[in-house]
């Protein structure tokens, strides 16, 4: 008769190449409730989490307000999907702060990163921080120079071998639009 709890029979030690793979939902644990060794290697860990709101009126008003700055932080495509959904929904606004949110909220979880004095801030060129779209219509953060080269020269003087990727969340409901960036460092 088997044991329950560690899976010997009549009181012998199990076979361990009859043991089933490892469950990798319990945390390495066996089938039958043994442990078995775990990668000490971290294959990815989360660098940061970013979210940012946006009032969708505010936004519109600051806009289109003479001399305005909020233009010139969107890239030619970012522009142009934006008028290409527009067309659809009517409102060119909400897309664009939605992008405007999504800049921000990465902003704060490469900041979370604590990797790097380097932090531009006020100084930055925010077109360089872009979200497009795979090729499922699924946003992302594509960085461009010279930020992409201080982000990841700083990211990967602080952990080594690896590459950030920046998982994206867009969505806009009335007046308000939302973004939610997760930054992953991968191995």
């Amino acid at each position: 008769m088997t044991d329950p709890v560690n899976g010997a029979v009549n009181g012998a030690a199990s076979d361990p190449a009859s043991d089933p793979a490892p469950n990798p939902v319990s945390g390495g644990a066996s089938a039958r409730g043994r442990q078995t060794p775990v990668d000490p290697v971290p294959r990815g860990f989360v660098l940061g989490v970013g979210v940012d709101v946006v009032d969708i009126p505010s936004f519109t008003e600051q806009l289109d307000l003479p001399g305005s700055k909020f233009a010139a932080s969107f890239s030619g495509a970012e522009r142009r999907e934006c008028a290409r959904l527009a067309k659809t929904s009517g409102n060119l606004a909400q897309h664009l702060a939605a992008r405007w949110a999504a800049k921000e909220a990465f902003y704060k979880a490469w900041t979370l990163a604590d990797a790097g004095d380097e932090i531009p801030g006020a100084r930055m060129d925010w077109a360089q921080i872009e979200v497009v779209k795979d090729r499922w219509g699924r946003p992302y953060i594509r960085l461009h120079e010279p930020l992409a080269s201080i982000v990841n020269g700083a990211l990967a003087a602080r952990f080594g071998t690896g590459a950030a990727v920046w998982q994206l969340s867009l969505s806009h409901d009335g007046p308000v639009a939302q973004a939610f960036v997760v930054g992953e460092w991968r191995v």
